[in-house]
């Protein structure tokens, strides 16, 4: 009758081990098309920005910082991170 009482003991304890990973938070996968540090460089560039001094990407807010210069003006942008338009 112990042996049986073990053996419940350890089974309870196993399924215990195995429904913890479970209620892990689940891991965020990238979207595919969010615009890329080099893509919004580029794109950037070509609408005249030049020495970029911060580039700062926030997945929470779905946008990418910059700071750069354009002509002798020093700015600050934000652009969303999906469709690559400033705010």
């Amino acid at each position: 009758m112990k042996v049986l009482g073990i053996i419940f003991s350890w089974m309870f304890l196993g399924s215990l081990f195995t429904a913890v990973p479970a209620m892990a938070d689940p891991v965020e996968k990238t979207a595919s098309s969010a615009l890329t540090v080099p893509k919004a460089m580029r794109m950037l560039q070509s609408q005249g920005y030049h020495d970029f001094r911060k580039i700062k990407v926030e997945r929470d807010e779905n946008e990418i910082e910059v700071e750069a210069e354009i002509k002798v003006v020093d700015v600050e942008l934000e652009i969303d991170l999906y469709t690559g338009q400033g705010y």
